[in-house]
């Protein structure tokens, strides 16, 4: 009877140790400055990384729906500067609905742990275009400090495009700025 009380415990500890480790991932998320943009204007994704290790590098892929926006920009976010480790990055290549071969890393042996922006993307809605579009993070690899893939957890985003509010007409604009 000790006997398996004693193995039903370690067979508890090895579970619950597995488990543990089996929960722990990376997170990654694309974080918009807004759900919704009017056609014609921009919006910013920051592609946001919480660590759950050190890591010292990451690439990834985006892809979104090309009839309502286009890549007008990527910058490299403070992730892998915010020590003031000098880094490399690549802003990757747009077309076709998607964003290819984005990555950065840290030059020399340093890493870091802490939260922060990997990258920022700006998108431009199409003109006179209206919709939803989800924008999904692709083939995305985090290295740890020892060059090992890290395991992730992707948060991917949705953003409509909407008309912008037509302005008023110039006798309604003048009887609204009479009645004050």
């Amino acid at each position: 009877m000790r006997k398996s009380i004693i193995s039903l415990i370690a067979l508890i500890a090895i579970i619950a140790v597995l488990s543990s480790t089996a929960a722990a991932a990376s997170k990654v998320t694309l974080q918009p400055s807004s759900e919704s943009v009017n056609a014609g204007e921009n919006i910013t994704l920051n592609v946001i990384v919480t660590p759950d290790t050190q890591i010292s590098g990451m690439q990834f892929d985006l892809e979104y729906n090309d009839s309502l926006f286009q890549v007008a920009d990527v910058t490299e976010g403070n992730l892998f500067s915010q020590s003031g480790q000098n880094t490399i990055f690549n802003p990757g290549q747009a077309g076709d609905g998607k964003l290819k071969h984005v990555y950065g890393c840290i030059l020399g042996s340093s890493s870091v742990s802490n939260p922060a922006s990997f990258a920022t993307v700006t998108l431009a809605a199409s003109p006179g275009v209206q919709g939803t579009s989800q924008v999904y993070l692709k083939n995305v690899v985090i290295s740890s400090s020892s060059s090992k893939p890290v395991d992730l957890r992707l948060v991917n985003a949705s953003i409509t495009v909407s008309e912008p509010k037509k302005p008023k007409g110039l006798l309604s604009k003048m009887v609204a700025d009479l009645l004050g």
